[in-house]
């Protein structure tokens, strides 16, 4: 068997397709192109395919993962090729790999990036966001209600944040005109089954711990990590 792992991009046109429709979709792709992608065995078989940390409705990406088994050998760069042809507009397959070590991408994934560009209906001067959020930091427990299998709890959240930084942005995105500031907060957060925390509960934690209150934001992903000898590494390097 001839496993392949790659990454792909995620646009602003497909933003809202859940994660169980984007299962669907690579499906829908992987028949239309005839690719020999292994299918798993019983009553109802499916693609041997595993995709990594499940994308929120209304995030853009550029580092989406999966996992394919193949039926056959075949070079990556064919299978990107194919795939690419036939994936519809928003969604591109940037880098394909040859897997050869067990576990898969969604088992792998420790950490995220994230770029959260925020829109303010004030005008509020970049040092003083940037003291909201060394205030906000400097917090011993940063707790927040954090919905899991046995129901809501209070979660301190300070350890699962490796970085946060603020700067302002130099351009306004199309559809965002009208705020009065715009800033861009860059988030390394931990992520994955053992320790997960969203983008957007980051934000709604920011936003109730330091009185800012904000008229739209704008979540982007922009690395996953796996875990590699303790540290944080792209799965590309993984595999």
């Amino acid at each position: 068997m001839n496993n392949i792992r790659i990454r792909f991009t995620r646009g602003d046109n497909v933003k809202f397709i859940s994660h169980l429709d984007m299962i669907k979709l690579f499906e829908r792709t992987l028949r239309r192109t005839g690719l020999p992608i292994a299918y798993s065995q019983g009553f109802n078989p499916h693609p041997q395919m595993v995709f990594g940390l499940p994308l929120s409705v209304g995030v853009t990406s550029e580092a989406e993962y999966a996992d394919f088994e193949l039926s056959e050998n075949m070079e990556p760069s064919e299978f990107l090729i194919g795939m690419n042809r036939e994936l519809p507009a928003g969604i591109v397959i940037k880098e394909a790999v040859i897997k050869t070590a067990k576990g898969n991408i969604m088992a792998s994934v420790s950490g995220a990036a994230y770029l959260i560009s925020i829109f303010l209906n004030e005008s509020l001067q970049f040092e003083e966001i940037n003291n909201r959020l060394n205030y906000f930091l400097e917090k011993k427990e940063i707790n927040i209600k954090k919905e899991g299998k046995g129901g809501i709890k209070d979660v301190n959240i300070q350890p699962m944040i490796h970085k946060l930084e603020v700067y302002p942005l130099d351009f306004i995105p199309q559809g965002y005109e009208g705020f009065e500031t715009v800033f861009c907060m860059e988030a390394l957060l931990n992520a994955g089954s053992v320790s997960n925390l969203k983008p957007e509960l980051l934000l709604t934690a920011f936003l109730e711990k330091t009185g800012i209150e904000i008229g739209a934001a704008k979540i982007h992903r922009k690395a996953l990590y796996v875990d590699k000898d303790g540290k944080m590494a792209s799965p590309m390097e993984v595999v």
